[in-house]
């Protein structure tokens, strides 16, 4: 049963691909969501969001993960950043598939490596389970994984002093 699928001439597009959104929820109020490039465009984007009081006065603990396949010596940044002016880095043109059917799995391929992302939440329990599956690897590859942690109340921004 899927319920959403998108293939890589809509996903390589980043106004297509930003503008399409997903959702986890955890059944306690809490929730994790992006676009489906995994660019976060609205403050209550991220991969854990949790209801510290259910059902409401969430806070975005975990906004992002910044991953990068290095393969050999080059580097395939896979997520996607919105600074105004700049969409840095694009990984969305990496994006082979979109499937969302009991939740999101985002299908990557770069420098002969595929790989497959699947993002599910815990019921009744404020976590986030983020898997990657290699589904064809030409080469030894290493897959880097950097979290965005925020610690701040879903309706709130930081800001830089």
């Amino acid at each position: 049963m899927i319920t959403l699928q998108k293939d890589k001439s809509f996903l390589s597009n980043y106004e297509n691909s930003v503008n399409c959104e997903w959702l986890e929820t955890n059944g306690l109020g809490g929730y994790a969501s992006s676009t489906l490039n995994c660019c976060n465009t609205r403050r209550y984007h991220g991969l854990l969001v949790a209801a510290v009081v259910p059902p409401a006065d969430r806070m975005v603990l975990v906004n992002k993960l910044d991953e990068v396949m290095v393969i050999d010596n080059s580097r395939y940044e896979l997520g996607c950043n919105n600074y105004g002016d700049v969409i840095s880095p694009q990984g969305f043109a990496f994006i082979e598939e979109f499937k969302k059917d009991l939740f999101p799995h985002f299908y990557y391929k770069a420098g002969g490596v595929e790989i497959k992302k699947s993002i599910a939440m815990v019921h009744s329990e404020n976590t986030t389970v983020i898997s990657y599956e290699v589904l064809k690897a030409e080469k030894e590859f290493m897959l880097e994984l950097m979290p965005l942690i925020s610690d701040r109340g879903h309706h709130e921004l930081t800001h830089a002093n």
